[in-house]
Order: structure tokens, then sequence, then C-alpha cells
């Protein structure tokens, strides 16, 4: 009874080796795929239970270790041109093919398994330290070295010369599966920590990869607005603001509590459509450009300039009174005057919040009425009609 328990022990661990390497390894390496074949010792051994024969229960044992053997040593030799499905499905067939040859009593001389499974466990720990070298993992190197303890057990089983030595051989190669087995999960265990690490840096690398392109792909768009909002707000020719562009700011400035006074200066070119006529559209394109572009360069940065139609400009002077915009108007008529080519010269009208208007309509009105006083005292001049004092 003891030795057909430790028997049943061993075939129990021959379908655990082979339950987890196939169903839940499921590697390809040649290693892996030679415990495919433990599937024959246990249908071997469970199966022989179960029928009347005229062999012992060890003699079934070494039959089923000679074909476990003999094709574990050719699978690790052609390991590479024999797929997985081709090694599972060999695994059955030659396992029906022993159960037949228990059934219908065909029996190899039991010396001939004697020595053949020494010579076979012995091919495949040379075969195993051959390798030892090449083993990319400790996985290998540590199932090479326990090989050791199957030859001792298997040198046991064939030539114990009593029950109690088999038994002993027996259990020996029970340690070796049991070994076996610790390894491999051991090792199952790492790789499956490994690959979730692994798993959970590639998620943090995908979430910050996620999140720096949606951070592009929204700042791009923010670009894109910005860029047509501004081109939606800019007059092309002269890149001063457009009426649209000039209204937008004129509101805000009104609707912005901060801001407690500002003021406008409306302007245009003297005789521009004598410009126009005499000396063509493009030198008045030029002129437009330039005073523009003197106005722009020659203002706060916190200013705005913006073409209202035609000729006619309007620069925005936030935090300025009236008196300190007539200054600024001044010395701007001045340097178009001076230095302007082609040369020309502006009509400016000045109006200022909230003293002149809260509107910008009311604003442009009182900017409008010291434009058309400037024209009619002569051109090239600066006029005030608003409700602030200003000397002169």
């Amino acid at each position: 009874m003891e030795r057909i328990n430790i028997l049943h022990i061993s075939a129990s661990l021959f379908l655990l080796s082979y339950f987890f390497n196939v169903f839940i390894y499921g590697s390809s390496d040649k290693l892996v795929k030679a415990k495919y074949f433990d599937i024959i010792p246990f249908i071997a051994i469970i199966g022989a239970s179960n029928l009347a024969l005229l062999f012992s229960d060890f003699y079934v044992y070494k039959l089923a270790l000679f074909i476990l053997f003999s094709v574990q040593s050719l699978s690790a030799i052609f390991s590479r041109i024999i797929e997985n499905s081709v090694a599972h499905l060999l695994a059955y067939i030659l396992s029906i093919c022993l159960l037949l040859m228990i059934q219908f009593n065909i029996m190899i001389p039991i010396q001939f398994l004697n020595i053949a499974n020494i010579l076979l466990i012995g091919i495949i720990i040379i075969i195993q330290f051959q390798n030892y070298s090449q083993y990319k993992t400790p996985m290998h190197k540590e199932i090479s070295e326990i090989y050791l303890i199957a030859l001792i057990g298997v040198i046991i089983i064939s030539y114990g010369a009593s029950y109690f030595l088999i038994n002993f051989g027996l259990l020996i190669y029970a340690v070796f599966q049991l070994s076996e087995i610790f390894i491999l999960l051991k090792f199952y265990k790492k790789s499956r920590a490994s690959i979730d690490g692994r798993l959970s840096d590639l998620e943090k690398r995908f979430e910050r990869t996620v999140e720096f392109e949606a951070k592009k792909r929204t700042s791009f768009m923010a670009d894109k607005v910005e860029y047509i909002k501004e081109k939606s707000q800019k007059d092309p020719m002269t890149k001063a603001l457009n009426r649209n562009g000039l209204t937008s700011i004129i509101n805000d400035l009104v609707n912005d509590s901060s801001v407690k006074i500002f003021s406008i200066a409306m302007f245009d070119i003297d005789n521009f459509k004598s410009i126009n006529d005499t000396k063509g559209h493009m030198v008045g394109d030029e002129c437009l450009k330039y005073l523009s572009y003197a106005f722009m360069i020659n203002n706060r940065k916190t200013d705005f300039l913006g073409r209202y139609g035609g000729d006619e400009f309007v620069l925005v002077m936030p935090h300025i009174n009236a008196p300190a915009a007539l200054e600024i108007a001044e010395r701007m008529r001045l340097e178009i005057q001076n230095k302007s080519a082609p040369k020309f010269t502006i009509s400016m009208g000045i109006s200022t919040y909230p003293y002149d208007g809260k509107t910008f309509s009311s604003l442009l009105e009182v900017a409008d009425q010291g434009l058309y006083a400037a024209k009619e005292a002569g051109r090239n001049q600066v006029k005030y009609k608003g409700n602030v004092f200003t000397k002169g």
C-alpha cells in the first residue's frame, strides 16, 4: 500500500507539472516544452492501476519513465522544429500507445528499461549542462542542477534490491519533481511581478503620453484659435487692429473696473485723396503702412492702434488723461511731419473717458469733432473739443 501511494504521489506531481507548464506558464521555451510529455506517466500509472495486469506497478512506472525520457531527450534536441501543439498531441498519442502496450502485455525486458532509463536521464543532464552557459535566466540553471537528484532517484529505482530501496528511489524522484515545480513557480511569480511592473510602467508612460498629446493639441488649438482671432481683428495691410478689433478693445476698457481713465486719438492723412490721385494708390498704401508702423514703434506697448476705415486711424491710450493725450498726439504729429516717407502730414482729434463719453460711439464723436476742427484750422494740427480743461 505504501508503494502504491508513492507511485500515485509521483503521478500527481507529473500531472501538476504538466498542467502548470501547459495551461499557466504556456511558454515556447524548450525546457517548458519538454514538460508537455509529463502527462504520459500520469496516464500510464493511473490507467494501469484500473486494469488487471500481469506487470508490476514498478514495471509500469519504469516503462512510463522510458517513454518520457526518450521523448524529452528528443524534444531537447529538436525543440526548434517541434511546435507546442505538435508536442501536446504527440504526448497524448504516446500515452494511448503506452496503455495499449500494457493492456496487450507487450513487454520490454526489464534490464533494458533499467539501463535505458539511466542512459536517457544521463543524456538529458548532458544536454542541460552543455547549454548551461547559454541559459539567459537563473531558472534554467537551477533546474539543470536538480536533474542530478533525478539521476540518483532513477538509479535507485532501476537497481534497488528491495521494496524499501525502490520506494526510497521513488521518494528521491518525487523530491526532484517537487523541486522542479517549486523553481518554476518561484520564477513564474517573479516573471508575473516583472510583467505587472512593466505593464504599470507602460500604463504610466501611456498616460503621460496621452496627457502630453492632449496638452499639445490643446495648446495647438488655443494657438489656432488665437491666430484666427488675431486674423479676424487685424488689418492685413497695416497690421493695425481693424474696426472689430478696435471696438472690442475699447469695450473691454469701458467694462474693466480697474481702468478709471483712458484717451483716444482719431487721425487721418491730410489730402490723402490727392496723394492717391497724383502719386498713385501704391504710394497711398505706403503712406498708410508707414503711418501704422510709426505709431506702433513710438508708443507704449500697452497702447493700441486701429484702422477705423480708409485712412482714418484711432490710437487707444489706457490710463492717459486729456492733457497727456494732447502731448502724445502732438509728438506723433511732428514725428510724421518730419520723418514720413513719402512726405505727408496728419490731423488729429482727442477724447477722454469718462469725461467725453462712456461708450465707443460717444468717444469717437468727440474725437471726430476735434479732427474736423483740425482740418478747418488748416490741417497738420491736434485739436480737443471735449469737456476737460486744457491749457491753450
